[in-house]
């Protein structure tokens, strides 16, 4: 036995030498490689904020322009934050790029970056308050000269960083290639010395091990009962044993730790069908609950698919933990109701469903689901604030609507999708027609992109009217999509759709571009309207990039009448205000469209400065006979004679009969549009609308501008 504790220790002291040599080597080489990396990682992150000060200084010089176009407290607010912000990145900088030779240019674009400021935060002090100031056009003057030089210095600081990052990155490539190198040389070490020590280890250490590893086998064969003599002994056989024996214990723990690892991946798996938040079953165990409640025809079912309204404000007032709470206190009221429902899960977001038995035919659903709303419209009284929220329910029958889980719940967001574009509407059934409509728009979404950038979506014209003496004052512009295969598509089929992805703002510049061009040979009397969606005013850009257009098509912005509806006031009245007045400072006429269909108030008409409200043909339509004085002719004359009150002049749109022209010229409105003067056409129909149709247009007696409209 003395032979082979002398072998042991000389494989543990040749082991030990080994492994200090090896341990030495790949420390070294990391602490040199991190020292590399850290230095790296500074001069490329110093590198990076020099460069992201650069691209903060270009937006910095378009804002102020933006400033100069639209002075508001806005933008000016916008320059200021930005002259923060650019504060605490070159401070940052400093820290970063602080080796000796970096400091130089770092002081030089400080001091740089010092006089501007101080130019800037003047100029703003200025602008505000006298915007086209003496004062304000030098100080603008001294901003430029200090952009050129910030410009300059950035460009030599980016030139500097970018050498020191280029020479740090060679240092550690060079660093690698010599890790790699000693490791290399400190493995071909280890390999000479395993074979020495697999030498000795052969002759003086095998054979006393045999029966250890007898038992070793039978231990990695799974026996964990194996018993193991030997352990009694004080020398390195002995040690081998209990460090065996504690071997097969650690086993027999982790057999033990395995089997409550499946116990709780079991307990997973049922968490995984209900929703953590709520507690309530989620779309997994929902659907295989909908899979067994559509084994059998003959037992007719419901789905109910529950989408929450008003509830995205909720998260975004009061932010999300309270909307969890609403969730959650939802959640309690349906279980509390369960029996009445059925099973009802959350889908997820603020979509729930239920799967209702089918008993009395589809009128038991619909009371059901006017229960359910009843249930979510009760307040929720949370944090001190009372939260209303409502619901719209889709519904889909089966075996009629659908067989399957997968049919019957597309069935039901189908009719989800209608009950919520249908305001008045809180259960919508499924109908079969709703499929063609979710083909439409399939179709929209597949084309709509090609056929804006194809041009495929033309503007077409349709003439305004003055009243008293039937000239022609202008057009409205009628979007028409000329599709290749389909024919001409109207608005109502593709305008929501380009508002819901994005693209109406890209459709809107390039109809009004064409609108603009088509305008050129016109009278320079006939001016054009541009409606603008709700989505579109909270964008900051929209003025400067319609007046381009006008610059570039060579239409006067006098011309240009820009309409927005009422709706669009209930969504962010001040980005309304802000882009309105901005507009009506470049010389647009401001038109409210589509007036008694919303929410607009007296104040609203006064503060958004309205220069004309155009009467909804849903009023003019309702217009009776002259010798009648119905609820119609009541509601036009006094929105004729409230604009008058205001100083606003009235258009009417939708006129379709002399009777109704009559009426309106009696009652003092100023212009008109509709089928009675003419149907929407295309520029070079309008061009000859213009010479040789007007003349023969209903009179009466007013004088305008005129109203172009994209939709």
């Amino acid at each position: 036995m003395k032979s082979i504790g002398t072998a042991l220790l000389r494989v543990q002291i040749l082991g030990l030498i080994l492994y200090g040599l090896v341990t030495c080597g790949v420390l070294s080489a990391l602490y040199m490689s991190r020292v590399a990396g850290n230095q790296h990682d500074r001069h490329l992150r110093s590198l990076v904020t020099a460069e992201e000060i650069a691209d903060r200084l270009s937006e910095q010089r378009v804002v102020e322009d933006e400033l100069v176009l639209a002075t508001n407290a806005k933008n000016a607010a916008i320059v200021g934050y930005n002259i923060s912000a650019l504060d605490a990145k070159i401070a940052m900088l400093k820290d970063l790029a602080d080796w000796p030779s970096a400091r130089a240019d770092v002081a030089a674009f400080e001091r740089s970056w010092v006089r501007y400021a101080l130019n800037a935060r003047q100029w703003m002090a200025i602008v505000q308050s006298a915007p086209r100031s003496q004062q304000a056009i030098v100080y603008r003057d001294r901003l430029k000269v200090a952009h050129r030089s910030l410009n300059a210095y950035s460009d030599a600081l980016i030139g500097t960083l970018a050498g020191y990052s280029a020479v740090m990155d060679a240092k550690a490539r060079f660093i690698g290639d010599m890790i790699v190198l000693t490791l290399f040389t400190l493995a071909l070490l280890g390999a000479a010395l395993r074979l020495l020590l697999l030498r000795y280890v052969r002759e003086r250490v095998v054979r006393p091990l045999t029966g250890i590893t007898r038992s070793l086998s039978d231990l990695a064969a799974g026996d964990l009962d194996v018993v193991v003599s030997g352990g009694e002994r004080e020398d390195e056989v002995g040690a081998l044993v209990r460090a065996l024996e504690i071997f097969r214990r650690r086993a027999r723990e982790l057999e033990v730790a395995h089997r409550e690892t499946r116990e709780a991946q079991a307990h997973a798996d049922s968490l995984a069908r209900n929703d953590i938040l709520t507690g309530l079953p989620n779309r997994r165990q929902f659907v295989d609950s909908l899979m067994r409640a559509t084994q059998d025809p003959a037992s007719p079912c419901a789905v109910l698919l529950i989408d929450l309204k008003r509830f995205k404000p909720i998260n975004e007032m009061h932010g999300y933990e309270i909307g969890d709470m609403v969730l959650c206190e939802l959640a309690d009221r349906f279980v509390r109701h369960r029996n009445d429902f059925g099973v009802i899960a959350r889908l997820g977001g603020d979509e729930f469903a239920v799967v209702v038995p089918m008993h009395d035919g589809a009128e038991s659903v619909i009371q059901t689901g006017q229960r359910i709303r009843d249930i979510v419209l009760k307040p929720i009284d949370l944090a001190g604030s009372r939260l209303e929220v409502g619901a719209t329910i889709g519904i889909a029958l089966y075996p009629q609507d659908g067989s399957n889980p997968s049919a019957l719940l597309r069935a039901a967001g189908l009719a989800l999708y209608r009950a919520k574009r249908e305001t008045a509407a809180s259960c919508q059934l499924f109908d079969p027609s709703m499929h063609d409509l979710a083909e439409q728009r399939a179709f929209i979404d597949a084309d709509l992109r090609r056929a804006i950038a194809d041009g495929e979506i033309r503007p077409y014209y349709q003439p305004l009217v003055g009243i008293e003496h039937g000239e022609v004052v202008g057009f409205e512009i009628l979007a028409r999509w000329h599709h290749p295969t389909r024919g001409i598509i109207m608005p109502d089929k593709f305008i929501a759709a380009a508002d819901e992805r994005g693209l109406l703002t890209d459709m809107t510049y390039q109809i009004f571009r064409r609108a603009c061009e088509d305008a050129r040979p016109w009278p320079s009397n006939l001016s054009l309207s541009l409606n603008l969606a709700p989505s579109q005013l909270s964008d900051p850009l929209l003025a400067v990039r319609l007046k381009a257009i006008l610059d570039q098509t060579g239409i006067a912005p006098e011309r240009i009448e820009i309409e927005v509806t009422e709706n669009a006031l209930i969504t962010d009245l001040d980005a309304t205000k802000t882009l309105l007045l901005a507009l009506r400072d470049l010389g647009m006429t401001i038109s409210l469209d589509d007036f008694g269909t919303g929410y607009a108030s007296l104040y609203q008409l006064r503060d958004l400065k309205f220069d004309k409200i155009k009467i909804d043909r849903s009023f003019v339509e309702r217009i009776e006979r002259l010798e009648q004085e119905g609820e119609g002719n009541i509601l036009v004359r006094a929105m004729i004679s409230l604009g008058k009150s205001l100083g606003l002049s009235t258009t009417a749109e939708g006129i379709q009969d002399p009777e109704q022209l009559a009426h309106l010229a009696d009652w003092g409105c100023d212009f008109g549009q509709g089928y009675l003067f003419g149907k929407a056409m295309t520029a070079v129909q309008a061009t000859q609308f213009v010479v040789s149709n007007a003349a023969t247009l209903p009179r009466h007696s007013a004088s305008g501008p005129a109203s172009a409209v994209v939709r």
